[in-house]
Parts: structure tokens; sequence; C-alpha cells
């Protein structure tokens, strides 16, 4: 029994000598998929199998997993593949989905919101607002407060307070990008305090930043 459904794939791992398993986010949560033969070059799923690509993909179901039988991309995002800055801001939505919602079952809203942050870094004009605001969401999904930062670090606390629900990154702009990378720490460290993950990704963001 097949199933088509639109996601955004979060990871692509190479598997035995042709195949890779790809962890594909969706409206109904995280999905584990296997794409066989897509290494291969007459594979017709070869270029929809690359992270960040947004699209619909068509699963059967397998031996305990589903595979991935058909897919069609609407958008590969693929001035994020060419810009350092982009892909830095990028693959920080990317951590943050995989580890705080992959338990989730109904995830329409968060789906929507990783969705409109990706697109905000490949073709709005500031690479790192939109990973900062979906940060807070994740935080404010998860259940992470935040607030207790506010006596230690008030500025910090002052940015993060100030993003806007709305997705517009209002709350943001005009922030330098050494102030926008102490709340996405602050952020990390109660991710930590709450969870017990880590968020690579920001400081490799950080280092592409300011290379």
């Amino acid at each position: 029994m097949e199933k088509t459904i639109k996601g955004i794939l979060l990871r692509a791992t190479d598997y035995r000598e042709k195949d890779r398993i790809l962890t594909i986010f969706t409206p109904r949560g995280m999905i584990t998929a296997t794409a066989k033969g897509v290494r291969t070059p007459s594979s017709k799923l070869k270029t929809v199998t690359s992270v960040l690509t947004y699209g619909e993909f068509t699963l059967a179901s397998g031996r305990g997993n589903f595979v991935l039988t058909g897919a069609e991309s609407f958008d590969c995002f693929f001035d994020i593949w060419t810009n350092p800055r982009k892909y830095a801001s990028a693959m920080i939505c990317m951590e943050l989905t995989e580890k705080v919602f992959a338990k989730e079952e109904d995830t329409t809203e968060e789906f929507i919101a990783l969705f409109r942050a990706v697109n905000e870094i490949c073709y709005g004009e500031n690479d790192l607002y939109p990973a900062v605001w979906y940060a807070v969401m994740c935080a404010e999904k998860g259940g992470v407060d935040f607030a207790c930062v506010g006596d230690t670090c008030p500025d910090a606390y002052a940015l993060l307070s100030a993003v806007g629900a709305d997705g517009s990154c209002s709350g943001v702009v005009g922030a330098r990008d050494t102030d926008l990378f102490e709340a996405l720490r602050i952020l990390s460290v109660r991710f930590f305090e709450e969870f017990g993950f880590t968020l690579r990704s920001i400081r490799e963001a950080e280092r592409i930043f300011y290379s």
C-alpha cells in the first residue's frame, strides 16, 4: 500500500552501495524511508533525494519501514547550496527540527513554520533572521522557557522576546550578527538543560559567518 505526502528532506544518509536512508519531516511527523538504488547514475529519484528538497514523496510500506517509490520536487532551494551563510542558517533549522520534533505526530504548524523559515533564508534579504525566529518557535513549541535568562543576559532576552510570532522576523530587524548568535547560544543552552542535546550547527554557523 502506498501513500503520498508533502515533506522536507532533513537528512540523506548513504546506505550500502546504492541506497540512501531519508529522514523526511512532514505534517504528520518524522518519517524514515529507504530510497533504493538512488545513488546509481540512471536513477530517476537521484535529484529528489538531496537534503532540503521540498516536495511530495510517495512511500510504500516495507519490512518495518517505508520505501521511496516516487517523488516530485517543488523546490530544492538552490540559492542555499551556493551561499555558505544561507546554508549554515538552514542547517540550524534542520537540526532543530530533527531534535525537537522527532517524536511528534501532528506537526502541521511546525511543518509550515520550517518551510517559511527555509524559504525566507533562501529568497529573503537576511540569512540569519529566519533561523532565530524558527529557533524561538521551536523553543515555544517544545515548552522551553528562556525567561530565566532575563536577569543574566537582558539584551539577548529582549531580542528573543521581540521575535515576531507571525514569522516576519520584525523583532530582530537591525540586530547585529553577534547579538543574534548570542541569542542562539542561549537557546542552545536552554535546549540542553531541558532535553539534553546540543546544537552543533550553531557553532558551525558562527565559524562560517565570521570566516
